[in-house]
């Protein structure tokens, strides 16, 4: 009786995603928007006091990444793609001057760009649970230089969706997303370890 119990709790999740499939309209293509937290920016670059030097950044602000991703569905379970992602912080910069202080705006911004892949592991009427995995360009700039003194630089950058959530029964859906994002080049080119951990979107499938 144990054994026909389990058996049959494995097969019942199987047979509700293959009745989901049987029932529901098919849309190949998806698009979506979105926001991901900038906790990693907040950590990195933040109010510098003056202790040590004459030099003070302070009023750090942040957009956060916003995204549009496009994916065409092969199949049931596989999708592929591409998304775009855009973040910026901003901050004021004071330097001493002969009678008072010098202020400047500084910034700097961050353009992704790379193909994505998706595996949807578990698809019900109104949820599915998947996984995926980006690669691509990163394109930094804005007014810093780096150590080798350029204002642009060029880096690879990857995206891991660890777990995502979709809600959504056929035309528009919602998404919450667990991963990151990682861009470096060497110990002296590092851009993002662990961005973008959380993330939220709104999409239309056609």
């Amino acid at each position: 009786m144990k054994k026909l119990l389990l058996i049959l709790s494995l097969i019942a999740p199987l047979t509700l995603m293959a009745e989901d499939r049987a029932n529901r309209e098919w849309r190949s293509h998806e698009i979506r928007v979105g926001y991901g937290d900038p906790l990693y920016e907040t950590m990195v670059w933040h109010d510098s006091p003056t202790y040590f030097t004459l030099e003070q950044t302070f009023d750090y602000h942040y957009t956060g990444h916003i995204f549009a991703e496009y994916h065409y569905r092969q199949n049931d379970w596989f999708s592929y793609g591409g998304m775009i992602d855009y973040q910026q912080v901003w901050w004021m910069h004071e330097m001493p001057g002969d009678n008072e202080p010098i202020f400047s705006t500084r910034y700097f911004f961050d353009i992704s760009l790379m193909p994505t892949i998706r595996f949807t592991f578990f698809w019900h009427e109104w949820v599915n649970l998947y996984c995926g995995l980006g690669a691509g360009m990163l394109i930094n700039s804005g007014s810093e230089t780096d150590y080798r003194g350029r204002t642009t630089a060029v880096a690879p950058v990857l995206n891991l969706s660890l777990l995502g959530l979709s809600i959504g029964r056929d035309m528009f859906f919602g998404t919450f997303e667990l991963g990151g994002m990682f861009s470096l080049t060497n110990g002296k080119e590092i851009y993002m370890v662990g961005s973008r951990l959380f993330s939220v979107s709104i999409g239309v499938r056609l």
